[in-house]
């Protein structure tokens, strides 16, 4: 199993695309990856629209402040608009997200969630593959959008949205783990 042993830490919260969390949270596991799911609040969120795209409730294991940067292996910050809208203004993920980076943990961010590195100021200098609606979010942030369907740069590993996972995911079994 390609992911065995590695932990896995998916960031959530109620408006995050379904998709986007669903596809890479089942190839983890199936690849033997130990997933976290953390939210503002432990236990379930629901995707984008009011029952979510799939009527799934998303579960939440723990909040964001329980994560510790040393125990995450690959951190994964799903998309849609208003899940990444409000964890972008969340401080312990902010913490989170540039601890990791720190570490040199890889970071995925697909669709919108570039949001939250930009809350994090990680993104100045790299090529940010994201939907052209926040292309503009990503050049004033001093980077430089692409769309891409999926691209690697500095630690960072991102995609345009769920119908690019299966691009994702090739580059990143192309570069993870090392």
């Amino acid at each position: 199993m390609r992911y065995q042993g590695k932990r896995v830490a998916i960031i959530v919260d109620t408006g995050t695309h379904d998709h986007e969390f669903w596809f890479p949270y089942y190839r983890f596991l199936e690849e033997g990856a130990q997933v976290v799911v953390a939210g503002l609040e432990p236990g379930q969120v629901l995707g984008e629209g009011v029952n979510g795209k799939d009527g799934l409730p998303i579960p939440v294991d723990c909040k964001i402040d329980e994560l510790q940067a040393e125990e995450i292996d690959l951190l994964f910050l799903p998309g849609g608009i208003y899940g990444p809208l409000r964890l972008r203004m969340c401080q312990p993920l902010i913490e989170l997200v540039r601890a990791c980076h720190a570490r040199g943990t890889l970071i995925c961010s697909i669709c919108h969630a570039p949001w939250i590195l930009i809350s994090a100021g990680l993104v100045q200098g790299r090529t940010i593959a994201c939907p052209p609606d926040i292309a503009v979010d990503i050049e004033n942030a001093g980077g430089v959008p692409t769309q891409e369907p999926a691209v690697l740069d500095g630690g960072i590993l991102s995609s345009v949205y769920f119908g690019r996972l299966p691009e994702m995911f090739a580059l990143l079994n192309q570069n993870w783990p090392a």
